[in-house]
């Protein structure tokens, strides 16, 4: 629930009453009974009054209303200087400004004022290029995580290729590693077979020498003797010219030296590198330069009473090679602007009151001539060529 604020005046007649009305010139709220009041007495009939609601809008919003030196309220404006003043700083520094209005006359377009429109305007502009810098760097931040899941995906899928590679040398080389085997293997078996033959064949001969020895007759042995001694040395030459070319076989493993350098001298998978892209981000600036100060237009004085005096001299800027000016008009504020024209460009020169160029505002044609209409607005006229 908001905090209730209380009537001023009853508040100080120690009687609490709740405020309908806040004074912003008296900074304090006013039930119904003090508003009438406060409306009756000549010195604050023309206070601005609003509501209750409308101020607890504003009631957080800090905006002073004393001077910063004096600590007393501000009521006036120098419009030399462009600052409000209270009372005590006028003797003491604006004794010779002869612009000093009512700080209320000078407020009186404040609502309508380019100022506030300016001041508006550079708001919303500056948040929209906030809103633009924020969806940027979000943006930013939703590439660098696509960036990384990139990176992810490419190592997770780097690893499953590596690892099939891995798996089809393995298979390969297992392949090649049972072939050898094989064929080593049955070189050896048939050398081996061939000897178990030999073996037996040796062992029967052997038993049939015992049973000639044991059971025949001499000439059967003598006989025998001889053909069995023959088919051994037959035999024996068999066996000799097979052991000739024997083998053993060792098969050995050398890892490829790609894989060896990999498993030795690589110790990560990649790198992983930073690079800072320079990037561009917009900031539209508000249109400079147009607010006006919010013044009050002097009254029109009959021109019989009008008196010239020279103030100032001060050189006006020149482009190209022909510059015709066209006119000129003095602010409420004491900058001069100048109508200028030439081949090249047709502009308005706005110069400070001490005669110091300030800035060119651009034009689409001749000007012919140019007034003010009031402290947010100029009229400029333009030649018959336009």
């Amino acid at each position: 629930m908001s905090e209730k604020i209380l009537c001023g005046p009853c508040g100080y007649a120690e009687n609490n009453k709740n405020a309908e009305q806040w004074c912003t010139v008296c900074e304090e709220g006013l039930c119904a009974d003090c508003e009438k009041v406060h409306k009756s007495i000549k010195t604050s009939r023309n206070h601005w009054l609003i509501s209750i609601e409308d101020f607890r809008q504003i009631q957080n919003i800090t905006i002073s209303l004393n001077c910063k030196d004096h600590d007393k309220r501000l009521e006036l404006y120098c419009k030399t200087h462009d600052v409000a003043v209270c009372l005590a700083c006028v003797p003491s520094r604006h004794i010779t400004c002869s612009d000093v209005i009512p700080l209320d006359k000078a407020a009186e377009n404040a609502k309508h004022s380019t100022a506030l429109a300016d001041l508006e305007n550079t708001l919303t502009r500056t948040i929209q290029n906030l809103q633009h810098i924020i969806s940027d760097r979000e943006s930013a931040l939703d590439n660098f995580e696509t960036q990384k899941q990139t990176i992810k995906n490419t190592i997770t899928d780097t690893r499953a290729i590596i690892l099939k590679k891995i798996d089809d040398l393995e298979q390969k080389l297992l392949h090649e590693l049972d072939t050898i085997h094989d064929n080593c293997k049955s070189e050896t078996n048939t050398l081996l077979n061939q000897s178990k033959n030999a073996k037996r064949d040796f062992n029967c001969l052997r038993e049939q020498t015992s049973q000639l020895k044991s059971f025949a007759s001499k000439i059967q042995l003598f006989l025998g003797t001889r053909q069995i001694n023959e088919a051994v040395f037959k035999k024996v030459e068999s066996v000799k010219e097979g052991i000739k070319s024997v083998h053993n076989f060792e098969v050995h493993l050398q890892l490829n030296t790609t894989i060896i350098s990999l498993l030795d001298e690589e110790e990560q998978l990649g790198s992983l590198t930073v690079r800072k892209i320079a990037t561009s981000i917009p900031f539209k600036e508000a249109k400079a330069g147009e607010a006006q100060l919010q013044l009050r237009v002097q009254n029109t004085k009959s021109i019989i009473s009008i008196r010239i005096q020279l103030k100032k001299r001060f050189s006006v800027k020149h482009e190209g090679h022909k510059t015709i000016l066209n006119g000129s008009t003095m602010l409420p504020n004491g900058k001069v602007l100048v109508a200028s024209s030439s081949l090249e460009k047709n502009v308005i020169l706005e110069y400070s009151e001490d005669g110091k160029y300030i800035r060119d505002i651009p034009f689409s044609g001749f000007q012919f001539d140019l007034t003010v209409i009031d402290t947010d607005r100029i009229a400029v006229t333009y030649g018959i060529n336009t």
